[in-house]
């Protein structure tokens, strides 16, 4: 039996060393058939064309290929976080669900604190529980549904959802148009918050500044990179919690290489300290409150005001210099150029408006000026750079504009603490699912800038939004927006988009350098 399997071994041995060489012999044919021949201009260009064709083609059908890929991907991981199973798994460990039987399943009610509160802003109990009816058949009073709504369990329940999606949206990793612009930093964090008033009687459980302003606030502090389009962080606080006490919370989510924007609400040199020595860096207005020193040996600190009006006189636009600030001497760059008058009105006026009364000399004088603080290297980045780049924190204010207007964030109504919990992460569940649609648009946007009041008002039409949650199936909501994209971006305009600005920089930085590379050859 051995002799016959080493026959039969040998002759497939045989069999297969034939057919190489007959292959080998072809090639050689094939060879020598070219060998030596000259091609005319003609046939050199059609075989040019003909090579043309099939890069083409493979580079269409591997697009082809990365989008279904990412489709299938983006809907895989939504789904995960709106999975029947795994929200009846986590509803019943937080103790929102104790039996099997109850009267309302995980899903559906994570659907209705969320999305049945799309395109209605504050909506009855009876209307809440006739969609539970009709979507998912679940019979149940508006007294039963009121009862669920004001649990801690409930709040609980719905802010492990959120957080679920906030690990997920962060796993997409789709490639952007920003990844190019903003290719010096591992990510670009923007931070701010924003306040949503509340019924008086809320006062206790979220305080409110007083005085003019509510008795009783919610503060919603956001960090999103603008780079990659995630949401890092939402914190949630009394209103009356200034943005300073959230200096530090940056910390959690810093990396190596990012580059983070605040206002002058988060200004603290403790925050700037420890974000340089996590190897980040930042970039923020400068407090007139804190001292600034030109030398580390200085005793007293520069007069900051006289120093720029002087360069001012001097015809000097802008200065970029290393300073050192605060007791520390925190070494930093500042970069200060001069404002127009009509900016310096508006300054004078948002003052007297913030704070009911007029501005004094000392600060009309500082508002001549745009005075910035950054730990950003000079040989990296520019101090013209820097001065948009700041700009780039106002896209912040646009994403909370979206939010209220499109989304209904600062729609509260309730007096049980339990209950506004569950209303503002039911918002913020959907506000996350827009940002990772906003995600993929920008993916396959390409050069267009994708609009997020448009998006959003795009998804509330025909109910795309919900119709995708209901069925667990987004794919179709991605094969619209692939197809209907130009509908969501924005229109060309004569004044520049703060991005637009950004990419000038960079095209004429790189002129230059290939100007000087000229120069230096010849």
């Amino acid at each position: 039996m051995a002799s016959v399997t080493n026959r039969k071994a040998r002759r497939q041995r045989e069999r297969k060393a034939k057919r190489i060489q007959a292959l080998h012999r072809k090639l050689r044919q094939r060879t020598k058939q070219w060998k030596g021949k000259k091609l005319t201009q003609e046939e050199k260009k059609i075989r040019s064309e003909k090579l043309k064709k099939r890069i083409e083609e493979k580079k269409k059908n591997k697009e082809l290929e990365n989008k279904i890929t990412q489709n299938e991907a983006f809907n895989k991981i939504i789904y995960s976080c709106f999975e029947s199973e795994g929200l009846m798994s986590l509803a019943k460990k937080v103790g929102f669900i104790k039996r099997s039987s109850a009267e309302i399943t995980a899903f559906a009610f994570v659907y209705i604190m969320s999305f049945g509160f799309v395109g209605w802003g504050t909506i009855s109990l009876d209307c809440l529980t006739s969609s539970l009816a009709k979507l998912f058949n679940v019979r149940i009073t508006a007294q039963g549904l009121s009862k669920r709504i004001n649990r801690k369990e409930s709040a609980v329940f719905l802010e492990k959802v959120l957080f679920t999606l906030m690990n997920a949206q962060m796993k997409f990793k789709l490639k952007n148009k920003y990844e190019k612009i903003f290719n010096a930093f591992s990510a670009v964090a923007i931070e701010d918050s924003s306040q949503i008033t509340l019924n008086e009687a809320m006062s206790g459980s979220y305080q409110g500044s007083g005085g003019g302003a509510s008795k009783a606030c919610v503060k919603l502090n956001f960090i999103f990179d603008i780079k990659s389009f995630v949401v890092l962080g939402v914190k949630k606080t009394s209103g009356i919690v200034s943005d300073t006490a959230n200096c530090l919370e940056i910390l959690k989510h810093v990396k190596f290489g990012m580059l983070i924007i605040r206002d002058l609400g988060y200004f603290s040199l403790e925050s700037f300290k420890k974000i340089g020595e996590a190897g980040a860096f930042y970039i923020s207005r400068l407090s007139m409150s804190v001292n600034v020193y030109l030398n580390e040996e200085d005793e007293t600190p520069l007069n900051v005001i006289e120093y720029l009006e002087e360069m001012k006189k001097k015809k000097i636009k802008m200065i970029d210099i290393p300073v050192f600030l605060g007791k520390g001497k925190l070494k930093s760059r500042m970069i200060a150029v001069g404002v127009p008058e009509k900016v310096v009105k508006q300054r004078k006026e948002r003052y007297k408006k913030d704070n009911k009364k007029e501005a004094s000399q000392l600060y009309m004088r500082w508002s001549g000026f745009s005075i910035f603080v950054s730990n950003i290297p000079a040989n990296i980045i520019t101090g013209e750079f820097i001065i948009v780049f700041y700009k780039i924190r106002w896209q912040i204010e646009l994403i909370f504009k979206n939010f209220k207007s499109n989304l209904e964030l600062d729609k509260l109504k309730g007096i049980n603490r339990h209950r506004i919990d569950c209303l503002i992460y039911g918002k913020l569940i959907v506000i996350l699912t827009s940002v990772g649609i906003h995600q993929f648009a920008v993916n396959i946007a390409k050069d267009k800038e994708v609009s997020g009041d448009k998006l959003t008002k795009w998804l509330k039409v025909e109910n795309r939004f919900q119709r995708a949650v209901e069925t667990g199936n987004f794919e179709e909501l991605l094969a619209s927006l692939e197809q209907e994209i130009h509908l969501v971006c924005k229109q060309k305009r004569t004044r520049k988009t703060t991005l637009e600005q950004i990419e000038a920089l960079i095209e004429r930085e790189q002129e230059g350098i290939k100007e000087n590379q000229v120069l230096l050859c010849a």
